[in-house]
């Protein structure tokens, strides 16, 4: 439905339309309209004109075709530059040339041919006849100061080596002070050091994915000491005994369900090692110089660690073992000759222990010193071997710049069973 018609609306007209000319306001509209098209003309605006000589362009091809574009209103054939040839030949293409035809190809550059891929990214570059050349390799990589990210390693690198000066002198005073407070002291520390890495040692084995029965293997740890050195060995027979009727009460009684052969097999393992090996310091300190002859062990797997250390770090080239990529043979030798020194000096000539005095000779410190420079690297590659399997680097990080305390004690772990059955073997006691 139409509506009214409005007077006032130029646009709007009737249905029915008549030849009568326009009112006097549309008339007095159109005319603005008109003037706006005419003043746009004089201004000079640019607007397309279409050329005349399209279809012959096509007959003649791509070139006249390219001729017979489109142009703007205002292009014409006269040059603005007419009395300046430099700039027209510059801005204006020479006559017989394209818009669509291609440039003089550029001259082929012929690569040599080579047979091997790594030759074609080889640094290696000689120089050439004509110029200089690209520098060495090697003199490049001299010449170039070192990147910020070694020397934050570096740094990072000694400063773990001075915090873990600082944490050995703290624990081996805490061991002096101990030894020096008499055979309750040294066994207190013993079983807190067990302690520490018998918690360690079950952690990690969670982690690992195991589930053993932890409160059975702390149990049986911390009593290992204990019971050798109230009992002696008999004592250490006694608690695995015990450890392997607990172990069967913990899967009957249904506290244990999941997998009892590989989780009571890591968990006996620990007891054995942890547990049985720390017990002969407990051995030790029953015989008579107990306390000196736990300290010459401390000492001589201390001079070895720090042997081995500080030789590898400084000259260690060659990888000792798959099981732990890091030691190398100059450090376990560095390791050897620090252990013979430290056992013909401590132990021969200052006669800490049985070993050298009256009971003995001064060989037989540096016989110590032989079977502890044999153990220690051995229990060294065992632990490595055994973080390997449970993909871990430290048991712990209680002491920086050391790992756990079990990393700390296990060479001492074995090194303690190879001191009393070597002052047996030696009847040095």
């Amino acid at each position: 439905m139409e509506g009214p018609v409005d007077d006032d609306n130029p646009f709007q007209t009737p249905k029915d339309r008549s030849d009568e000319p326009p009112d006097g306001e549309q008339a007095m509209f159109l005319d603005d309209l008109t003037s706006l098209f005419d003043e746009e003309e004089e201004a000079g605006l640019p607007r397309w004109e279409e050329s005349a000589d399209d279809e012959a362009a096509v007959d003649q091809g791509w070139e006249s075709l390219a001729g017979a574009a489109p142009r703007w209103r205002d292009d014409s054939d006269d040059s603005p530059y007419e009395d300046q040839p430099e700039m027209a030949s510059a801005i204006q293409p020479a006559e017989s040339s394209s818009v669509f035809e291609d440039p003089e190809p550029t001259e082929a550059v012929e690569f040599p041919s080579v047979d091997r891929v790594d030759e074609v990214l080889s640094l290696d570059t000689p120089e050439s006849p004509d110029g200089p050349g690209f520098p060495e390799p090697s003199a490049t990589l001299l010449s170039s100061p070192a990147s910020p990210m070694a020397e934050a390693r570096a740094s990072a690198r000694e400063g773990n080596t001075l915090t873990a000066i600082v944490v050995g002198l703290l624990l081996g005073g805490i061991v002096l002070g101990a030894i020096a407070g008499g055979e309750e002291a040294t066994l207190a520390v013993l079983g807190v050091a067990l302690l520490l890495a018998a918690a360690e040692w079950f952690t990690s084995l969670r982690h690992a994915g195991y589930h053993p029965p932890s409160l059975l293997g702390f149990a049986a740890i911390i009593a290992m000491p204990l019971a050798a050195y109230w009992r002696g060995a008999d004592g250490i027979v006694l608690v695995l005994v015990f450890a392997l009727f607990g172990a069967g009460l913990w899967y009957v009684g249904g506290v244990g369900r999941d997998r009892p052969l590989s989780n009571l097999g890591v968990t006996f393992f620990g007891i054995v090692y942890i547990g049985v090996a720390g017990a002969f310091g407990g051995l030790l300190l029953d015989m008579p110089d107990g306390p000196e002859l736990v300290l010459g062990a401390v000492v001589l797997t201390a001079a070895h660690d720090v042997g081995a250390f500080a030789v590898g770090r400084a000259a260690g080239r060659t990888p000792l073992s798959k099981a732990s990529p890091s030691k190398t043979v100059e450090g376990l030798i560095g390791g050897t000759i620090a252990t013979l020194a430290a056992a013909l000096v401590f132990i021969s000539i200052l006669e800490i222990g049985p070993f050298g005095d009256g009971s003995g000779t001064r060989s037989d410190g540096v016989v110590l010193g032989i079977v502890v420079a044999v153990v220690a690297p051995l229990a060294d590659l065992m632990e490595s071997a055994i973080k390997r399997d449970l993909g871990i680097k430290d048991m712990g990080s209680l002491l920086p710049g050391h790992g756990g305390m079990l990393d700390r004690i296990d060479a001492l772990l074995l090194v303690l069973p190879a001191t009393y059955f070597t002052a047996l073997m030696l009847e040095v006691v």
